[in-house]
C-alpha cells in the first residue's frame, strides 16, 4: 500500500540497471508512489557535478517543470550525483534529494545520502549501509518458494571486469569447472546469467565447459532475456561472482543458501565487506560443493528505511 496517489518521488536513471534497481528499492522503501525519469546526464555533469554551468538542460528542465514536483528525488552513482545537485539547486527546499552512494563531491550538495559502509564515510546526512539495497523483498520470493521443479536448481550469476581488476581466463574456467563439480554432485540443472561486464571471451571459455560436461544447462547472456530476479522463486542455491556487492547483497537477502565464487585479485574494502558477511553467517565461499546451512539473511533494506524515515521525520 502506497501512502498516497499522488506521484510523490522521482526516480532519475541513466538506465544502468544496477543503480536504477538500487533507486527504486529505496523509492519502494518509501511507500509512496513514484516515476522513473530516463536522462543521460551530460558528460560534464557526470564527470564534474558541481559544474554550475550545465545544472540543467533545457530539455529536462522543461519536462521536470512539466510535472506536480514530488516530496523526494533518488539518484545512484557518481554520474547521477550532478543531476541530483541541479535539481536541489533548482528547487531549493521545494525537493529533498536522497542519493546513494559515494558521490565523489561534497557531501552537503545532498539532503541525505545513503553509502555502503566499507566506504567508511560518515556525516550529518549519511546513511551507512551495509552493502546495497535490494529491489525485491524476500518475501515476494518465499511467496512462490512451493513451484516444483524435478531436479534442484542452481543459479550462477557472473560479473567480470572493474575499475578494480580484471579477470583472466583461468579464474573463469576455474569458475566453470568448479559450477560442473557442484551441478553434477547435485544432479542439478544449472542456469547462469553473465553482466555486461563478463566479455564474450569469458562466456566462450563459460559456454564450452558446461557444454562439454553438463546435459542440463541454460546460459543467458546480458543482452538476452535475463532470468533474474525471477528465478530466485525457483533456485535452491545460488553462486555469484565476487566483483559485485550490489548482486551479492541482493541475493544475500533472501533465505536461499548463498555461495560467492572469489576471484583471486579480490582485496581491500570489498574483501573486507564479503569476509564480514561470511562471519554473520549470510554467505560462503564456493569452493565447488554447495550445501544447506542455517543462513542469516542480510538486513540492509529494513534497517536504511527505519534510518530515512527518522532522518525525514516520516
Amino acid at each position: 500500500m502506497t501512502k498516497s496517489t499522488k506521484i510523490n518521488t522521482w526516480v532519475i536513471s541513466d538506465g544502468t540497471k544496477g543503480m536504477e534497481n538500487q533507486s527504486l528499492a529505496v523509492a519502494k522503501l518509501l511507500g509512496y508512489d513514484y516515476e522513473l525519469i530516463n536522462y543521460n546526464p551530460p558528460y560534464l555533469l557526470r564527470k564534474i557535478p558541481l559544474s554550475r554551468k550545465f545544472l540543467l538542460t533545457p530539455k529536462i528542465l522543461k519536462e521536470l517543470n512539466q510535472k506536480p514536483l514530488p516530496k523526494f528525488v533518488i539518484t545512484t552513482g557518481k554520474r547521477m550525483a550532478g543531476i541530483s545537485i541541479a535539481i536541489r539547486s533548482f528547487f531549493k527546499n521545494k525537493i529533498k534529494t536522497i542519493h546513494i552512494q559515494n558521490p565523489k563531491t561534497s557531501k552537503n550538495q545532498f539532503d541525505l545520502l545513503l553509502i555502503p559502509e566499507h566506504d567508511a564515510i560518515k556525516g550529518k546526512n549519511i546513511i551507512q549501509t551495509k552493502g546495497a539495497l535490494s529491489f525485491f523483498l524476500n518475501r515476494e520470493i518465499k511467496n512462490k518458494k512451493n513451484l516444483t521443479t524435478e531436479k534442484p536448481i542452481i543459479f550462477l550469476m557472473v560479473g567480470g571486469r572493474n575499475k578494480r581488476y580484471n579477470p583472466k581466463s583461468i579464474d573463469y574456467y576455474d569458475l566453470g569447472i568448479k559450477a560442473v563439480k557442484a551441478s553434477n554432485l547435485l544432479n542439478a540443472k544449472l542456469i547462469i546469467s553473465t553482466s555486461r561486464r563478463t566479455g564474450i571471451k569469458a562466456e566462450k571459455i563459460l559456454k564450452s565447459i558446461f557444454s562439454k560436461n553438463l546435459n542440463d544447462f541454460k546460459f543467458y547472456t546480458f543482452n538476452s532475456k535475463n532470468p533474474y530476479p525471477n528465478i530466485l522463486q525457483k533456485a535452491q542455491y545460488l553462486i555469484v561472482t565476487s566483483d559485485s556487492v550490489s548482486m551479492v547483497s541482493e541475493m544475500a537477502t533472501i533465505s536461499t543458501p548463498l555461495f560467492v565464487s572469489f576471484f583471486p585479485q579480490e582485496s581491500g574494502k570489498i574483501l573486507n565487506f564479503l569476509n564480514n558477511l561470511k562471519d554473520l553467517g549470510i554467505i560462503k565461499k564456493f569452493e565447488g560443493k554447495l550445501f544447506n546451512y542455517n543462513k542469516n539473511n542480510l538486513q540492509t533494506n529494513e534497517k536504511t528505511i527505519l534510518k530515512i524515515n527518522d532522518f525525514f521525520r516520516l
